[in-house]
């Protein structure tokens, strides 16, 4: 299972890099004085705003503390057992959806920003 974990780590590494990625360059188009746009409602709206800074890195890091959380539990359980098994799933799982997410919101938040004329020209 070695092999195994080795992948889901590499997925979750390569998950990172992409948000890491599209946060330096989200964080390089905005303004310095921009407040970027939190979390979005269902209907697209938004809820309030933080420094550029705090937004483009809010995702990435939540997902390495989940990552490493996820890991340690995964690492304290019986080899072989379901629970190993079931921690890997999940972590194999959740990487791409934090990842989506984290791209999900940069794209709203620099669509709003855009039509508030707050990024660099």
């Amino acid at each position: 299972m070695d092999w195994l974990t080795l992948i889901v780590d590499g997925l979750w590494i390569a998950a990172l890099a992409i948000m890491r990625s599209v946060s330096r360059q989200t964080y390089e188009r905005t303004l310095p004085t921009a407040k970027m746009p939190m979390p979005f409602g269902l209907k697209g709206l938004t809820k309030w705003r933080i420094n550029r800074l705090l937004a483009v890195s809010f995702t990435p890091t939540l997902a390495c503390i989940v990552w490493l959380f996820m890991l340690s539990v995964g690492q304290g359980a019986p080899e072989g057992s379901s629970q190993r098994m079931m921690m890997l799933v999940l972590r194999l799982s959740i990487a791409p959806l934090f990842c989506l997410i984290h791209l999900w919101h940069m794209r709203e938040a620099l669509k709003l920003l855009t039509a508030e004329g707050q990024l660099r020209s």
